[in-house]
């Protein structure tokens, strides 16, 4: 069994590969984008997937497939692995709902395969034994 470090560690190593293979690059400035950009065919354009990253036009379908099967594997390997639960934990920590007592991100972060109710039972478990 695998536990949640190395299920997100194969994971992003997963994304790594995707980013590389669909030439994405990085660039929050006019001088970034000009020493990190990837090349182009003739004619082709870059396009922004957001918070900083851009890659070819041409790579936008095979980038957005690929994250899918990605999020299809992780969520396999979650479950097979039975690592929902460290997995709520991890985001329950990520999103500081142990200080702040606020779900809402934990809940965006885990997508629907998870639900509020027992989201809020790992946070009262874990939450007293953090009080204790």
């Amino acid at each position: 069994m695998k536990n949640l470090h190395e299920i997100k560690k194969e994971n992003q190593n997963k994304v790594d590969q995707l980013l590389n293979n669909c030439l994405v690059f990085w660039a929050f400035s006019n001088e970034q984008f000009a020493k990190n950009k990837t090349p182009l065919a003739e004619g082709e354009k870059y396009v922004s997937i957001g918070a900083g990253g851009y890659m070819p036009k041409s790579k936008v379908n095979d980038f957005s497939n690929g994250m899918k099967e990605i999020n299809k594997w992780f969520k396999a390997e979650i479950k097979n692995n039975k690592a929902k639960r460290q997995n709520i934990i991890y985001e329950l920590a990520n999103h500081e709902a142990f200080y702040t007592g606020d779900l809402a991100d934990t809940l965006a972060a885990l997508g629907p395969d998870y639900t509020l109710e027992e989201v809020k039972e790992v946070y009262n478990t874990e939450h007293k034994k953090q009080t204790a």
